[in-house]
C-alpha cells in the first residue's frame, strides 16, 4: 500500500522496492556475465601459471590494479616456442623441476617384461668428467606432463633433435645425453642462449633497469640499518629514545647513529634529508617496526643455527637458573652445553618468565621449552644437567633433577662446582663466632670509611698503595679475598687512620667512639692471624674458583682441583703452619699478647674436685677453637662437596687414565659404561678401548691426556671411523656441564638489557634483544644479504589467485 511523503506525493510501498531491487541484481549480473574475462584480453602461449595482482590505493584514493602474468608454463613440453617464449625465459631463468627426486611420471616398462620398469635418475643431471670432477647439466629440464627430459637450449633455438622436440626418455642409455652435448649444433644453441642472456634487449628493459635501482637503493638503506643494529645489540644498548624524530637529542641510539653515519655517507644523508620525519603511511625503514622486524629475523636465525648445531652434535645438557629482573618478574635461563668440533660450547636459548620456585613448575617450563617447535629436542639425548644447591633444584627425590630424570634417566645431575665451593667457605666462615666477627669487622671498616667523604679522604692520605678498601658480597668469594687483601695491605693506613679520627677535636662524638671500637678490634693479634690465614685460603678458593667458571672444564678437572685443596688445607691444621702464620701476625700487628678474657669457673658437683683440671690458655683457645675448627670445616664440607663429582667420574674416569691401565682393568672399566649407556656403546666397546690405548702409546709422548685434549685428538688425527665410539664417550663426558657459571652471565646481560629505563621492555622483545647481545659471536657470522632477503620477502604484498 502506498503512502503520502511529505510534499503529498505517493511514496512507494516495501515490497515494491524489493522487487525493483531484485530486478535491477538480475539486470547487472546478465551484463557481468556477457563481459570478456580480464584473462581474455591476454594472448598466453603454453600454459598459464599464475596470475598475480597487487592493489594499492594512491593519493586521490583511486584503486589501481597491476597485473604480472607467468606466460610461460614450468613445463617444457608445453612451451610454444616463439619470441615471446625465448625473451621469458631468457629474463627468468626456467626451472629443472626436481622438487620430486623419485620421478613417478618418468616410469618406462622394460621391452620384453610386463612387470619391470626403469625411472629417471638423478645422476643424469650431473656428468663426469675424464680427470673425476662432477659438473651439472644446467642445460636439461624434466617434463611432469611427459616424464622426459628436455635440452632447453635446443629446445628454444631450433635444433631438431628429439631431446628438444619430443623430449628423451631412454633411461637404458643414459651415454647418448652425452653424446648430444658433445655435438656442435647444441654447443652453438648454448653459446646463442649466453649470448642473448648477455644482451637482454626486450621492450621492457628500461622498466627493469628501473626496478633494479629501486631494489638496489633500498638494499642500501637496509644494509646501513642491519649494520647499526648489529652493533647496538650486541653491546646491549637501547634502540629507542624518548621520541623519533630526527634532529632531536632524545631520539634514542638508532637514529643518533644513523645522523652520526650520514655526516659521512652522502647516500644515508640524501636519503634522510628526503624521508626524515615523514611518519606513518610513507616508507623509509628508519623507524623502530623495521628494525624490531630486523632484530626478530636475527634472532630467529641465530636460534635456528644453535638449535642444528645442537641436533649435529645429538648428546646436550641443560644449565638452569633464575633470578629477578628490575620489574620483579623471576626468570629462568636456559642454556645448551654440548660439543661442537671437539670443543664443549655453552649457549643462551631463553629467558622463561613467571615459572614460581617448585620443583615442578620448574620441570614443566624446561621440558615444553625444549620441546616446543622451535627447538624439537629430544629430551633422552640429554646426557647432562646443572643447577645451584637450592633444594627445588638439586632434591633427589622430588626436585628438579630428580623430574628430568624421570623423562630422561641418562640426565646426570652435576652441582655447579663454582656455587659449591662458595658454600664451603661460607660453612667455614661460620664455623666460629671469632671467624664470624672477623668477617663483619671487616665489612664495618669499609662502611665507616666509604660512607663519608671526609673519612675516606682520611684514609687515602695514609696510604701508600693503589689498592683501596673492598666491599663484602654474600655470593662472590672472590670479593671477600678482595677484603682480606686490601685490609693486609693497608693495614697501617687504617690503624693510623683510626687513630687519627678518634683523637680528632673537630669530629662528632659518635664517629669518635666508632673509630675507637673499630681499632681495639683490628688491634688484636687474633685479628692479624684470621687476615693471614684467611688471605692465603682465600687466594687459593679465588684461583679454582676463576678455573672453575671455564665452560672448558671437565668433572675429572673438578675433582682434582677439589682434591688438590683437600690435601692444601690438611697441611693448614699442623702445627708448624699455626706458629708460621703466628710469626707473621705478630710482626704485622706488633701485638705481644692473644686478648686475655676473664676464665669462667666450672659450677662443681658436690663430689668433684678442681684437681688435674686442664684451663686453656688463650693462645691454645684460639687456636683450637677458631684456627683448626675453621680448617676442619673446610675439609669436610670440600669432601662432601667432591662426592658429587665423583660419582660421574667412576663412570667415565678410565678414560683419563687409558694409557696406565692393564688390559683387564680397562675391559672391566669399558663394560661398566657400556652397561649404562646400552644405547650409546656396543657389547665391543671395551675391544675398542684397548685399541685405542695402543694408538695413543703409539702416536704420543706423554702417558696421560685429558678427555678434552682426547676428544680433539681424535678430530685432528681423522680417526673417528676408526674409534667411533671412543669418540662418543669423551663427547658425552665433555657435555656434562660442571658450573652454571653461563646462566650466571646471562643474568649480568638481563641488568644491561632489562634496566630501569627499560623496565616494561616484552618478553618477546627481551628475548630477541638477550640472544642477539650473549651470543654476540655467532651475530658476527650473519650475512646481511641473508636478513634482507628475509625482511624483503616477509613485506611482500604480492597475492595469488
Amino acid at each position: 500500500m502506498n503512502r503520502l511523503n511529505a510534499c503529498g506525493k505517493k511514496k512507494p510501498s516495501g515490497c515494491y522496492n524489493r522487487k525493483k531491487a531484485k530486478e535491477s541484481a538480475q539486470k547487472n549480473a546478465s551484463v557481468i556475465a556477457k563481459i570478456p574475462k580480464l584473462i581474455n584480453y591476454f594472448t598466453i602461449q603454453g600454459a598459464t601459471k599464475t596470475i598475480w595482482f597487487k592493489i594499492t590505493i594512491n593519493k586521490t584514493n583511486l584503486w589501481c590494479l597491476t597485473l604480472f602474468i607467468s606466460l610461460v608454463s614450468d613445463d617444457p613440453a608445453l612451451w610454444t616456442t616463439n619470441e615471446d617464449t625465448i625473451n621469458h625465459v631468457i629474463e627468468h631463468g626456467f626451472k629443472q623441476n626436481l622438487q620430486n627426486s623419485q620421478f613417478p611420471e618418468s616410469k618406462r616398462i622394460i621391452p620384453g617384461t610386463s612387470s619391470r620398469f626403469r625411472y629417471l635418475s638423478l645422476s643424469l643431471f650431473q656428468r663426469t668428467l675424464l680427470n673425476g670432477e662432477l659438473g651439472n647439466r644446467e642445460y636439461l629440464s624434466y617434463s611432469v606432463t611427459t616424464g622426459s627430459v628436455y635440452c632447453v637450449p635446443c629446445r628454444l633455438f631450433g635444433n631438431q633433435v628429439p631431446i628438444a622436440q619430443e623430449g628423451w626418455s631412454d633411461w637404458k642409455h643414459p651415454e647418448r645425453v652425452t653424446d648430444h652435448e658433445n655435438t656442435n649444433d647444441h654447443k652453438n644453441c648454448v653459446l646463442t642462449m649466453i649470448e642473448r642472456n648477455r644482451k637482454k634487449g626486450k621492450i621492457d628493459s628500461e622498466l627493469i633497469a628501473s626496478l633494479e635501482f629501486e631494489k638496489k637503493y633500498w638494499r642500501n638503506v637496509l644494509t646501513r640499518v642491519v649494520a647499526i643494529v648489529v652493533s647496538l645489540t650486541s653491546r646491549g644498548l637501547p634502540m629507542r629514545g624518548h621520541n623519533e624524530c630526527f634532529g632531536s637529542l632524545h631520539n634514542g641510539n638508532f637514529m643518533r647513529e644513523l645522523e652520526l653515519i650520514a655526516q659521512f655517507d652522502p647516500f644515508l644523508s640524501k636519503h634522510i634529508a628526503q624521508y626524515r620525519n615523514s611518519g606513518r603511511g610513507k616508507v623509509s625503514y628508519l623507524s623502530s617496526t623495521t628494525y624490531y622486524e630486523v632484530i626478530h629475523i636475527m634472532k630467529n636465525k641465530i636460534m635456528k643455527t644453535i638449535i642444528n648445531e645442537v641436533k649435529n652434535a645429538k648428546y646436550f645438557s641443560i644449565v638452569v637458573d633464575s633470578t629477578p629482573d628490575i620489574s620483579h618478574t623471576d626468570q629462568l635461563s636456559l642454556i645448551y652445553r654440548y660439543v661442537l668440533n671437539g670443543i664443549p660450547v655453552e649457549r643462551f636459548i631463553q629467558f622463561i618468565p613467571n615459572t614460581g620456585h617448585k620443583s615442578k613448575e620448574i620441570a614443566d617450563a624446561v621440558l615444553k621449552a625444549i620441546r616446543v617447535h622451535e627447538h624439537g629436542l629430544d629430551i633422552k639425548n640429554c646426557r647432562g644437567q646443572s643447577y645451584d644447591n637450592a633444594s627445588n633444584m638439586s632434591g633427589k627425590y622430588s626436585g628438579l633433577q630428580a623430574r628430568i630424570k624421570e623423562v630422561s634417566p641418562l640426565a646426570e645431575y652435576a652441582p655447579c662446582s663454582a656455587h659449591s665451593l662458595n658454600l664451603v667457605g661460607q660453612c667455614a666462615a661460620d664455623s666460629s663466632q671469632e671467624s664470624t666477627a672477623f668477617f663483619c669487622l671487616m665489612q664495618n671498616i669499609n662502611v665507616f670509611f666509604s660512607s663519608s667523604t671526609s673519612r675516606w679522604t682520611t684514609f687515602i692520605s695514609h696510604t701508600s698503595t693503589n689498592i683501596t678498601l673492598k666491599r663484602k658480597s654474600d655470593t662472590r668469594w672472590s670479593a671477600r679475598y678482595d677484603m682480606c687483601f686490601s685490609l693486609l695491605k693497608n693495614w697501617d693506613s687504617i690503624i693510623t687512620s683510626l687513630i687519627n679520627i678518634r683523637d680528632s677535636t673537630s669530629e662528632k662524638a659518635i664517629t669518635k667512639n666508632e673509630a675507637k671500637g673499630l681499632f681495639l678490634h683490628l688491634n688484636k693479634l687474633e685479628t692479624a692471624i684470621l687476615v693471614l690465614f684467611w688471605g692465603d685460603v682465600l687466594e687459593r678458593f679465588n684461583l679454582i674458583n676463576k678455573k672453575l667458571q671455564s665452560i672448558s672444564i671437565d668433572l675429572i678437572t673438578v675433582s682434582n682441583l677439589y682434591s688438590s685443596l683437600i690435601n692444601y688445607v690438611k697441611q693448614l691444621r699442623s702445627t708448624s703452619m699455626f706458629e708460621q702464620c703466628e710469626k707473621k701476625a705478630l710482626l704485622l700487628s706488633n701485638v705481644k699478647k692473644y686478648d686475655e678474657n676473664r676464665k669462667k669457673k666450672r659450677k662443681l658437683a658436690h663430689d668433684e674436685t678442681r684437681k688435674n683440671e686442664i684451663v686453656q690458655d688463650s693462645r691454645t683457645k684460639f687456636r683450637v677453637n677458631t684456627y683448626i675448627e675453621i680448617v676442619v670445616r673446610l675439609t669436610s664440607e670440600l669432601k662432601k662437596r667432591k662426592i658429587a663429582y665423583d660419582e660421574i667420574n667412576n663412570n667415565f674416569g678410565f678414560l683419563f687414565n687409558l694409557t696406565k691401565l692393564n688390559s683387564v682393568e680397562l675391559t672391566n672399566c669399558a663394560d661398566l659404561l657400556h652397561k649404562k649407556y646400552t644405547n650409546d656403546l656396543p657389547s665391543s666397546f671395551a675391544n675398542e678401548c684397548i685399541h685405542f690405548k695402543g694408538y695413543l702409546i703409539s702416536k704420543l709422548k706423554t702417558e696421560s691426556m685429558t678427555i678434552l685434549e682426547m676428544q680433539q685428538f681424535i678430530i685432528e688425527n681423522k680417526v673417528q671411523e676408526v674409534f667411533p665410539y671412543i669418540e662418543i664417550a669423551t663427547r658425552m663426558f665433555l657435555s656434562i656441564p660442571a658450573s652454571n657459571c653461563s646462566a650466571e652471565r646471562s643474568f649480568s646481560a638481563l641488568k644491561r638489557i632489562k634496566n630501569y629505563l627499560r623496565s616494561k621492555l616484552n618478553e618477546e622483545l627481551l628475548n630477541d634483544y638477550a640472544i642477539l647481545h650473549i651470543e654476540a659471536e655467532l651475530v658476527k657470522t650473519i650475512e646481511f644479504d641473508e636478513v634482507i632477503d628475509k625482511f624483503t620477502s616477509t613485506k611482500t604484498r604480492k597475492k595469488c589467485i
